[in-house]
């Protein structure tokens, strides 16, 4: 009878388990979906007509061109580069070698801006080529360089640098973004990389200003395509600056297990 009783009850213990991974793995399908139509419906609504967008930064390019004004054609056509990617439908994602490509695009639109009050430096391994063709969501780094230039340079007049180094680990990749801005202070820094392990967001400033949205963001997203494994990081030092880091697998946009509609495939 006790033996009954005890198999019973593992038997009660394992449909409860299997009960909860189905709602969790359901909760996490349905939270992606979710996602990605916000981002589709967040598109549509920027669209709105981007030939006419291409189209005419393409005419202020070309008069540029003519006028000899080399400058305004090249951030023209950095700005013209950057929509056409950010606004592009096509996928939810793209290669680690996009995602540099239009981090320099970026970088060149607001240094124009900004009159080179900050520069980027891009450290690429001896084995890029090898890597180059990872997949990543689309627009992963650029919120976390965006987030650098809107909070880390708010208090220096000049000098400020990004620096981008990607760091291959066998089937992995870690992607160091670091800048030399203002840092976060200690409590701070605990509340943010604390609110990065949460399912939904909650400000580390508690209402005030916050530097997290983005960053959470971009982490949530890591982990529903990659799953609890991969994410970002934050460490950082007061006066001397902020490094995030980023860890995802290796994974070939030609592999067979990679799927452009795929949305948490690796999970």
């Amino acid at each position: 009878m006790t033996m009954k009783l005890l198999t019973e009850k593992k038997l009660q213990k394992l449909l409860e388990e299997h009960s909860l991974k189905a709602v969790r793995d359901n909760a996490r399908y349905y939270e992606n979906e979710i996602l990605k139509k916000q981002t589709e419906l967040l598109t549509l609504q920027n669209q709105i007509n981007p030939h006419f967008l291409y189209n005419a930064l393409e005419c202020i390019r070309a008069q540029a061109v003519i006028s000899d004004m080399q400058e305004i054609a090249d951030i023209t056509y950095a700005l013209s580069n950057f929509f056409r990617y950010s606004i592009s439908t096509k996928s939810d994602f793209a290669t680690l070698n996009d995602e540099v490509n239009v981090i320099n695009n970026y970088m060149k639109i607001q240094q124009y801006r900004f009159r080179d009050r900050f520069c980027l430096n891009v450290d690429l391994p001896d084995t890029w080529s090898s890597i180059m063709d990872a997949v990543i969501p689309k627009l992963t780094l650029q919120p976390i360089v965006e987030n650098s230039i809107v909070h880390a340079f708010t208090e220096s007049a000049d000098n400020g640098v990004i620096n981008i180094e990607i760091i291959p680990a066998k089937k992995h990749i870690n992607i160091r973004i670091s800048d030399n801005g203002k840092g976060i202070d200690s409590d701070t820094l605990k509340m943010l990389n604390h609110s990065l392990k949460q399912e939904y967001y909650v400000s580390p400033n508690h209402g005030k200003r916050s530097t997290g949205i983005a960053l959470w963001n971009v982490n949530r997203r890591l982990k529903l395509v990659f799953g609890d494994r991969y994410g970002l990081h934050v460490s950082s030092t007061p006066a001397l600056g902020t490094d995030v880091e980023i860890h995802i697998p290796y994974i070939s946009v030609k592999s067979d297990d990679f799927s452009q509609t795929g949305g948490n495939t690796y999970a």
